[in-house]
Protein backbone atom coordinates (compact mmCIF):
# COMPACT_ATOMS: atom_id res chain seq x y z
CA UNK A 1 0.00 0.00 0.00
CA UNK A 2 2.69 2.21 0.85
CA UNK A 3 4.35 2.02 -2.61
CA UNK A 4 1.02 2.41 -4.50
CA UNK A 5 0.63 5.86 -2.47
CA UNK A 6 4.28 6.87 -3.23
CA UNK A 7 3.19 6.33 -7.11
CA UNK A 8 0.35 8.35 -6.45
CA UNK A 9 1.30 10.93 -5.36
CA UNK A 10 3.86 10.87 -8.44
CA UNK A 11 1.40 10.42 -10.42
CA UNK A 12 -0.39 14.09 -9.37
CA UNK A 13 2.11 15.56 -9.54
CA UNK A 14 2.75 14.59 -13.53
CA UNK A 15 -0.37 14.63 -14.39
CA UNK A 16 -2.47 17.57 -12.27
CA UNK A 17 -3.38 19.44 -15.67
CA UNK A 18 -5.79 16.43 -17.26
CA UNK A 19 -9.36 17.66 -16.65
CA UNK A 20 -11.88 14.95 -16.27
CA UNK A 21 -15.59 15.56 -17.53
CA UNK A 22 -18.50 12.63 -16.84
CA UNK A 23 -21.45 12.47 -18.89
CA UNK A 24 -24.81 11.25 -17.44
CA UNK A 25 -28.45 11.14 -17.09
CA UNK A 26 -31.04 9.56 -14.55
CA UNK A 27 -32.84 7.35 -17.29
CA UNK A 28 -31.80 5.58 -20.60
CA UNK A 29 -32.83 7.69 -24.34
CA UNK A 30 -31.92 11.45 -23.47
CA UNK A 31 -29.09 11.45 -26.07
CA UNK A 32 -26.13 11.29 -23.13
CA UNK A 33 -23.79 9.30 -25.73
CA UNK A 34 -24.45 11.53 -29.08
CA UNK A 35 -23.94 14.82 -26.99
CA UNK A 36 -20.47 12.87 -25.68
CA UNK A 37 -19.37 11.79 -28.68
CA UNK A 38 -20.39 15.18 -30.86
CA UNK A 39 -18.80 16.98 -27.58
CA UNK A 40 -15.54 15.54 -28.17
CA UNK A 41 -15.56 16.16 -32.01
CA UNK A 42 -16.37 19.98 -31.20
CA UNK A 43 -13.60 19.62 -28.09
CA UNK A 44 -11.49 18.58 -30.32
CA UNK A 45 -11.82 21.12 -33.45
CA UNK A 46 -10.75 23.72 -30.26
CA UNK A 47 -7.54 21.88 -29.98
CA UNK A 48 -7.76 20.17 -26.91
CA UNK A 49 -7.04 16.68 -26.85
CA UNK A 50 -10.35 14.35 -26.21
CA UNK A 51 -10.10 10.48 -24.94
CA UNK A 52 -13.48 9.86 -24.62
CA UNK A 53 -14.26 6.83 -21.87
CA UNK A 54 -17.41 4.73 -23.05
CA UNK A 55 -18.25 3.66 -19.23
CA UNK A 56 -22.31 2.45 -20.26
CA UNK A 57 -20.70 -1.14 -19.66
CA UNK A 58 -22.32 -3.75 -21.42
CA UNK A 59 -24.14 -1.56 -23.18
CA UNK A 60 -21.59 0.45 -25.08
CA UNK A 61 -21.96 2.60 -28.36
CA UNK A 62 -19.62 5.35 -29.05
CA UNK A 63 -17.38 3.12 -31.03
CA UNK A 64 -20.58 2.57 -33.81
CA UNK A 65 -20.85 6.59 -33.04
CA UNK A 66 -17.62 6.90 -34.16
CA UNK A 67 -17.58 4.51 -37.20
CA UNK A 68 -15.20 2.11 -35.67
CA UNK A 69 -15.84 -1.61 -35.24
CA UNK A 70 -13.99 -2.68 -31.81
CA UNK A 71 -11.70 -5.19 -31.32
CA UNK A 72 -10.69 -4.93 -27.78
CA UNK A 73 -12.45 -3.20 -24.83
CA UNK A 74 -12.62 -2.56 -21.51
CA UNK A 75 -12.91 -6.21 -20.45
CA UNK A 76 -9.89 -7.14 -22.17
CA UNK A 77 -7.97 -4.35 -19.49
CA UNK A 78 -9.83 -6.51 -16.87
CA UNK A 79 -8.65 -9.68 -17.61
CA UNK A 80 -4.94 -8.61 -17.75
CA UNK A 81 -4.89 -9.19 -21.26
CA UNK A 82 -4.85 -5.98 -22.57
CA UNK A 83 -3.39 -2.56 -21.31
CA UNK A 84 -5.52 0.65 -21.57
CA UNK A 85 -3.40 2.30 -23.71
CA UNK A 86 -3.33 -0.71 -26.19
CA UNK A 87 -7.36 -0.86 -26.27
CA UNK A 88 -7.56 2.95 -27.17
CA UNK A 89 -9.07 3.66 -30.81
CA UNK A 90 -9.05 6.47 -32.82
CA UNK A 91 -12.77 7.38 -34.41
CA UNK A 92 -13.78 10.36 -36.78
CA UNK A 93 -11.79 13.64 -36.32
CA UNK A 94 -9.14 12.11 -34.68
CA UNK A 95 -10.73 11.70 -31.57
CA UNK A 96 -9.53 9.05 -29.35
CA UNK A 97 -11.68 6.32 -27.49
CA UNK A 98 -12.02 3.40 -25.26
CA UNK A 99 -14.60 0.93 -25.60
CA UNK A 100 -16.91 -0.10 -22.88
CA UNK A 101 -17.99 -3.47 -24.34
CA UNK A 102 -21.54 -4.05 -25.63
CA UNK A 103 -23.36 -7.32 -24.50
CA UNK A 104 -19.70 -8.30 -21.89
CA UNK A 105 -22.07 -9.10 -18.57
CA UNK A 106 -19.17 -8.76 -16.57
CA UNK A 107 -18.47 -5.70 -17.22
CA UNK A 108 -22.07 -4.47 -15.51
CA UNK A 109 -20.90 -6.04 -11.94
CA UNK A 110 -17.13 -4.98 -11.63
CA UNK A 111 -15.97 -4.62 -8.17
CA UNK A 112 -14.46 -2.31 -6.38
CA UNK A 113 -10.84 -3.05 -6.80
CA UNK A 114 -11.74 -3.64 -10.88
CA UNK A 115 -13.34 -0.51 -10.72
CA UNK A 116 -10.62 1.49 -8.55
CA UNK A 117 -7.98 -0.64 -11.22
CA UNK A 118 -9.62 0.90 -13.85
CA UNK A 119 -9.20 4.43 -12.69
CA UNK A 120 -5.82 3.98 -12.08
CA UNK A 121 -5.35 2.73 -15.29
CA UNK A 122 -6.73 6.35 -16.80
CA UNK A 123 -4.10 8.64 -15.24
CA UNK A 124 -1.46 6.42 -16.04
CA UNK A 125 -1.82 6.29 -19.84
CA UNK A 126 0.71 7.34 -21.59
CA UNK A 127 -1.10 8.96 -24.44
CA UNK A 128 -0.93 13.00 -24.29
CA UNK A 129 -4.70 14.04 -23.29
CA UNK A 130 -5.74 17.33 -22.12
CA UNK A 131 -9.63 15.86 -21.28
CA UNK A 132 -11.29 12.65 -20.66
CA UNK A 133 -14.69 12.69 -21.31
CA UNK A 134 -16.62 10.03 -19.17
CA UNK A 135 -19.71 8.85 -20.86
CA UNK A 136 -21.40 6.86 -18.00
CA UNK A 137 -23.95 4.55 -17.99
CA UNK A 138 -27.83 5.41 -17.14
CA UNK A 139 -29.49 5.74 -13.55
CA UNK A 140 -28.00 5.54 -10.04
CA UNK A 141 -26.13 2.24 -9.67
CA UNK A 142 -23.10 2.17 -7.49
CA UNK A 143 -20.35 1.84 -10.30
CA UNK A 144 -21.71 4.99 -12.41
CA UNK A 145 -21.55 7.09 -8.91
CA UNK A 146 -17.83 6.30 -8.33
CA UNK A 147 -16.66 7.18 -12.34
CA UNK A 148 -18.84 10.12 -11.50
CA UNK A 149 -17.44 10.78 -8.07
CA UNK A 150 -14.00 10.38 -9.27
CA UNK A 151 -14.32 13.24 -11.95
CA UNK A 152 -13.56 16.67 -11.33
CA UNK A 153 -17.28 17.92 -12.72
CA UNK A 154 -20.52 15.95 -13.75
CA UNK A 155 -23.12 17.10 -17.12
CA UNK A 156 -26.27 15.93 -16.64
CA UNK A 157 -28.08 15.28 -19.46
CA UNK A 158 -32.46 15.32 -19.05
CA UNK A 159 -35.24 16.18 -21.91
CA UNK A 160 -38.55 17.81 -21.15
CA UNK A 161 -40.21 14.34 -20.63
CA UNK A 162 -40.79 14.23 -16.76
CA UNK A 163 -40.05 11.14 -16.15
CA UNK A 164 -36.68 12.08 -17.35
CA UNK A 165 -36.75 15.27 -14.89
CA UNK A 166 -37.43 13.45 -12.11
CA UNK A 167 -34.69 10.62 -12.93
CA UNK A 168 -32.23 13.40 -13.31
CA UNK A 169 -33.14 15.11 -9.51
CA UNK A 170 -32.88 11.68 -8.80
CA UNK A 171 -29.06 11.19 -9.92
CA UNK A 172 -28.54 14.60 -8.62
CA UNK A 173 -29.81 14.47 -5.24
CA UNK A 174 -27.86 11.03 -4.97
CA UNK A 175 -24.51 12.71 -6.17
CA UNK A 176 -25.37 15.37 -3.62
CA UNK A 177 -25.75 13.17 -0.67
CA UNK A 178 -22.32 11.76 -1.38
CA UNK A 179 -20.45 15.08 -2.11
CA UNK A 180 -22.53 18.42 -1.48
CA UNK A 181 -19.73 20.61 -3.78
CA UNK A 182 -19.68 18.15 -6.76
CA UNK A 183 -19.61 20.87 -9.28
CA UNK A 184 -22.76 19.64 -11.71
CA UNK A 185 -24.08 21.18 -14.71
CA UNK A 186 -27.44 20.38 -16.63
CA UNK A 187 -27.90 20.39 -20.10
CA UNK A 188 -31.64 20.07 -21.64
CA UNK A 189 -31.79 18.31 -24.78
CA UNK A 190 -34.43 17.32 -27.77
CA UNK A 191 -36.63 20.27 -26.97
CA UNK A 192 -39.28 21.19 -29.26
CA UNK A 193 -38.67 24.92 -28.61
CA UNK A 194 -36.43 27.31 -26.92
CA UNK A 195 -39.07 28.36 -24.47
CA UNK A 196 -39.67 24.86 -23.53
CA UNK A 197 -36.30 24.30 -22.98
CA UNK A 198 -35.66 27.34 -20.99
CA UNK A 199 -38.57 26.95 -19.09
CA UNK A 200 -37.11 22.94 -18.33
CA UNK A 201 -33.65 24.20 -17.54
CA UNK A 202 -34.72 27.09 -15.08
CA UNK A 203 -37.23 25.24 -12.87
CA UNK A 204 -34.76 21.97 -12.92
CA UNK A 205 -32.33 24.58 -10.99
CA UNK A 206 -34.87 25.76 -9.11
CA UNK A 207 -35.79 23.12 -7.25
CA UNK A 208 -32.77 21.05 -7.17
CA UNK A 209 -31.81 24.80 -5.38
CA UNK A 210 -35.05 24.92 -2.94
CA UNK A 211 -35.04 21.23 -1.89
CA UNK A 212 -31.32 20.30 -1.90
CA UNK A 213 -29.19 23.14 -1.64
CA UNK A 214 -27.35 22.46 -4.83
CA UNK A 215 -26.23 25.30 -7.50
CA UNK A 216 -26.09 23.41 -10.70
CA UNK A 217 -24.66 25.60 -13.76
CA UNK A 218 -27.18 25.89 -16.77
CA UNK A 219 -24.62 24.79 -19.57
CA UNK A 220 -27.19 24.35 -22.61
CA UNK A 221 -30.22 23.82 -24.31
CA UNK A 222 -30.40 21.60 -27.69
CA UNK A 223 -33.52 21.54 -29.77
CA UNK A 224 -34.68 18.22 -31.57
CA UNK A 225 -33.32 17.57 -34.27
CA UNK A 226 -34.16 15.00 -37.38
CA UNK A 227 -30.31 14.96 -38.20
CA UNK A 228 -29.64 13.28 -34.94
CA UNK A 229 -30.92 10.11 -35.81
CA UNK A 230 -29.98 10.00 -38.93
CA UNK A 231 -26.38 10.82 -38.33
CA UNK A 232 -26.23 8.56 -36.02
CA UNK A 233 -27.68 5.70 -38.55
CA UNK A 234 -24.97 6.74 -40.64
CA UNK A 235 -21.86 6.30 -37.72
CA UNK A 236 -21.09 10.26 -38.39
CA UNK A 237 -21.66 12.44 -35.59
CA UNK A 238 -23.78 15.55 -36.63
CA UNK A 239 -20.99 18.24 -35.78
CA UNK A 240 -19.13 15.88 -39.13
CA UNK A 241 -22.46 15.23 -41.29
CA UNK A 242 -23.99 19.01 -40.48
CA UNK A 243 -21.32 20.86 -39.01
CA UNK A 244 -23.98 24.28 -39.86
CA UNK A 245 -26.64 22.94 -38.39
CA UNK A 246 -28.46 24.32 -34.92
CA UNK A 247 -27.63 21.14 -33.04
CA UNK A 248 -23.84 20.85 -34.35
CA UNK A 249 -23.41 25.24 -33.51
CA UNK A 250 -25.36 24.67 -29.84
CA UNK A 251 -22.54 21.70 -29.12
CA UNK A 252 -20.01 24.02 -30.20
CA UNK A 253 -20.79 26.99 -27.91
CA UNK A 254 -20.94 24.12 -25.17
CA UNK A 255 -17.37 23.01 -26.05
CA UNK A 256 -16.37 26.44 -25.50
CA UNK A 257 -18.38 27.19 -22.18
CA UNK A 258 -16.89 24.16 -21.20
CA UNK A 259 -13.43 25.15 -21.73
CA UNK A 260 -14.18 28.62 -20.43
CA UNK A 261 -15.39 27.77 -16.70
CA UNK A 262 -12.87 28.57 -14.08
CA UNK A 263 -10.77 26.53 -12.92
CA UNK A 264 -12.37 26.98 -9.13
CA UNK A 265 -15.44 25.48 -10.08
CA UNK A 266 -13.58 22.26 -10.49
CA UNK A 267 -13.89 19.45 -7.81
CA UNK A 268 -10.92 17.64 -6.17
CA UNK A 269 -8.39 16.59 -8.57
CA UNK A 270 -9.52 12.45 -10.12
CA UNK A 271 -5.89 11.24 -8.95
CA UNK A 272 -6.77 12.88 -5.61
CA UNK A 273 -10.27 10.97 -5.43
CA UNK A 274 -8.37 7.79 -6.93
CA UNK A 275 -5.63 8.27 -3.95
CA UNK A 276 -8.26 8.38 -1.20
CA UNK A 277 -10.15 5.68 -2.31
CA UNK A 278 -7.28 3.16 -2.21
CA UNK A 279 -6.52 4.27 0.93
CA UNK A 280 -9.88 3.31 2.23
CA UNK A 281 -11.22 6.47 2.43
CA UNK A 282 -14.88 6.30 1.49
CA UNK A 283 -16.36 9.40 2.87
CA UNK A 284 -17.28 10.00 -0.58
Amino acid sequence: MADQAQNLRELMGKKQEIRVVSVASGKGGVGKSSISVNLAVALSRLGIRVLVVDADFGLANVDVMLGVSSKYNVSHFLKGEKTLNEIIQIGHEGVRFISGGSGVNELLNMDDSQLAGLLNGLVRLDVPIDLILIDNGAGIHENILQMILASNETIVITTPEPTAILDAYALVKTIVKRDGSYPLHVLVNKCESKIEAKRVQEGFIEVVGRHLGKNVNPLGLILYDYEVPRSIKRQIPITISSPGCATSKEIGVIAKTILDLPAEKASENILSRIFSRMLGDRRQ
